[in-house]
């Protein structure tokens, strides 16, 4: 991940669950190769873990049950092949683990491709397997191995499905094994000693969002994908030191609210002020996802999150570059007439939300008039390159011709992300003046407890 942590959209939903007593029964977890119906995990009172339960770089035994939840991680899906191999010894297995398609050693790899509604491996020298039953399954056999799918390493194993356009790539390991590769290139993988509680903050913020997408059927083979459209992902090559320690001291702690885990959506940039859930999408509010300040108390105009390198910005389009944006895009967020869009006359704010956000924007053509609203306003006004606008936090100042046509467009905004939850950036700020990880958590999701997961 860069400085700015990525942006993402979550739906703010929670998972309803039991509450229950300290040293209650724990269900017994299936191991990693087992597609299960996830059980919904009690919050127990919490009881903190000890500053190091384990070495963090000792990897689960593979292949063996252990406590913790197991998730399914899409890192490909509609893929022509994909090339697996390992650090140690390893095997290949056929129909979901039943039985042995190979052995191998480190190192050698082979390539798995769709054939006739199966799978077929062909190692790299060309030597074929027959077409066998999906999916494969690659288990390292050797403690601290790892499984390397096209040379990058990942805990757990590796299943392989057959889907359209390919094949459907899936990690299945442990949650806390998971978050070590999520963590890092969520918050930055160059936080420093004294950012650690806002390492923290984030390592209990994505659980807590992991726990709130699994699945409770097979309707798919993954509970997340490994992309910007849940949490990203990396695997064992992410993972560094102080995310680690991050994730063990906060080892199945979650947020809750009135006794449910919750969807802990956050972004890099607030600019200012984080905003309350439906200023910015579609979906109603939350009670913990509300504007929250950012500014420093006993300050006029400094805030946490603004050492961020996205606190203030500007984009500026000349006419071919706006008049192509909204061909391209604006079909997908308006009612577009057969004709197209028109030539672009005006670009005005039509309404802010309360925290001083774009609620929507007009878009006057040729052809009528547009309205877009929240969130939807930076997909359509994208870069040249397609990248999104940072924000919905912006002010616009606009130039027309002669003719009465728009000439040039300069927006100028604050933060980076949707602006709901926890200010990523803030948190970091917030961190050097001396704030945990909870009072982080506290601040940016109102009313939420940490709690412990039984499992």
């Amino acid at each position: 991940m860069r400085c700015a942590p990525r942006v993402r959209k979550a739906r703010a939903a929670a998972l309803a669950i039991t509450l229950a007593a300290c040293g209650g029964h724990k269900p017994q977890v299936p191991p990693p190769e087992v597609v299960r119906d996830t059980i919904p995990p009690k919050v127990v009172p919490e009881t903190l873990p000890p500053e190091k339960i384990e070495d963090v770089n000792a990897p689960q035994e593979p292949g063996i049950p252990g406590s913790g939840q197991v998730v399914r991680i899409a890192l490909a899906s509609g893929v022509p092949r994909v090339t697996l191999s390992a650090t140690g010894e390893w095997k290949l297995y056929d129909s979901d683990g039943e039985s042995t398609l190979l052995h191998g050693d480190g190192g050698e790899q082979w390539i798995v491709e769709p054939e006739h509604g199966g799978l077929r491996a062909s190692r790299l020298d060309g030597t074929p397997t027959g077409v066998r039953p999906a999916p494969f399954v690659a288990r390292p056999m050797v403690r601290g191995s790892f499984v390397l799918v096209n040379g990058k390493r990942y805990r757990g194993e590796v299943a392989v499905y057959p889907a359209p356009g390919g094949v459907t790539v899936v990690n299945r390991l442990y949650l806390e094994d998971y978050l070590r590769g999520v963590v890092p290139l969520e918050i930055g993988r160059s936080r420093t000693e004294d950012e650690r509680a806002a390492v923290e903050a984030q390592a209990v913020a994505a659980r807590s969002y992991a726990y709130t997408h699994l699945l409770s059927s097979a309707t798919r083979p993954y509970d997340m994908l490994a992309t910007v459209l849940d949490q990203v992902y990396g695997g064992a090559d992410a993972e560094n030191p102080l995310a680690d320690r991050a994730v063990v001291g906060t080892t199945r702690l979650v947020l809750t609210y009135n006794g449910r885990i919750v969807n802990a959506p956050y972004h890099s940039t607030c600019g200012g002020s984080t905003a309350a859930a439906s200023e910015v999408w579609k979906e109603g509010d939350e009670p913990y996802l509300v504007a929250v300040s950012d500014r420093i108390p006993g300050t006029v105009d400094r805030f946490y999150c603004d050492p961020s390198p996205t606190f203030r910005w500007s984009r500026t389009y000349d006419q071919s570059a706006l008049q192509t944006a909204l061909d391209r895009y604006l079909r997908n967020y308006a009612a577009v007439p057969s004709g197209g869009v028109g030539t672009v006359r005006s670009v005005e704010i039509e309404s802010r939300t309360p925290s001083g956000r774009v609620k929507t924007l007009g878009i006057g053509t040729s052809r009528g008039h547009f309205s877009l609203r929240g969130n939807d306003i930076r997909f359509v006004l994208r870069s040249a390159g397609g990248e999104i606008l940072n924000s919905t936090y912006f002010s616009v100042e606009s130039r027309q011709d002669r003719g009465g046509t728009l000439s040039s467009l300069v927006i100028r905004g604050s933060g980076n992300g949707h602006g709901i939850g926890m200010c990523q950036w803030g948190a970091i700020g917030r961190a050097r003046a001396g704030a945990d990880y909870r009072t982080i958590l506290r601040t940016y999701y109102p009313g939420t407890v940490v709690a412990a997961v039984d499992r």
